[in-house]
This record gives C-alpha cells, structure tokens and sequence, in this order.
C-alpha cells in the first residue's frame, strides 16, 4: 500500500490503513510518502509509525500532540484544564 500526502493524516488514520495490508501470509509493505516540508507534529506523527506498531502507544502520542479535549464535552481535542494533574504524564497516578 502507498499512501501518498501522509503528513495529512493523523496517526489513527494512518494505523487504520497500515492495518490493511498484511494480513495474509505473504510479506507486505506501507509506504508513507510525504511532501518536503514537514510540520514538527508531521514528523513526530510518521516517525511513531515508522517506530511501532502498538496501538496503544500510537494513541498516546497522538493524546500528547492533539490534547484530549473536553472529556465532559464535546470538543474532541485541545487542552483539557486539569489544575492538579497531567492526564499524559500522570497517567499512573489518574488510573488508581
């Protein structure tokens, strides 16, 4: 699979489509082809998939670039205003 103007989707696009390919026995490839500027969150966007396959840590980077949003609301990214804690960096610490 080729997917072309990568740098325009976002990480779970880009998992969802890499997904897509592979899934028989035989060796498969995605290849992300992007323009020549990149924005810094592009870059850190490819090289996470180029990185790993794990979704779980695709989401977190992808939590830590876009923000969660408004987790009581209906704003699906941004900066969430917690006044004690950092939903990313003190994840250990929210899931108890």
């Amino acid at each position: 699979m080729i997917i072309e103007s990568a740098e325009r989707f976002g990480l779970s696009q880009l998992h969802q489509l890499r997904g897509r390919v592979g899934r028989g026995a035989e060796q498969s490839y995605c290849i992300l082809m992007t323009g020549h500027k990149l924005s810094d969150d592009s870059k850190t966007r490819l090289n996470t998939m180029v990185k790993t396959n794990d979704g779980f840590e695709i989401a977190e980077v992808d939590l830590k670039l876009r923000g969660p949003g408004d987790v009581m609301g209906t704003q699906q990214s941004g900066v969430l205003n917690l006044r004690i804690a950092d939903i990313v960096k003190d994840k250990d610490v929210l899931q108890h």
